[in-house]
């Protein structure tokens, strides 16, 4: 393990982290975003899903020896 790809993978959990808070906001406070987001794209589910493969890409490289 490098200590680059650790701190690469602890930034990308901060920020997926940051994400998720951002989606469960808009979820709590628009009643339209909680009936479709599932069916219809939203740039937080987008942006949930990015910030998901990239935190998962830097936890792989992570485990690399």
């Amino acid at each position: 393990m490098r200590l680059a790809a650790i701190a690469e993978a602890k930034e990308n959990a901060e920020r997926f982290l940051s994400i998720i808070a951002a989606f469960e906001q808009r979820l709590k406070d628009d009643p339209y975003f909680k009936d479709m987001y599932r069916i219809c794209g939203f740039k937080e589910t987008g942006s949930v899903r990015r910030a998901s493969l990239d935190l998962t890409r830097s936890l792989a490289e992570m485990r690399k020896p």
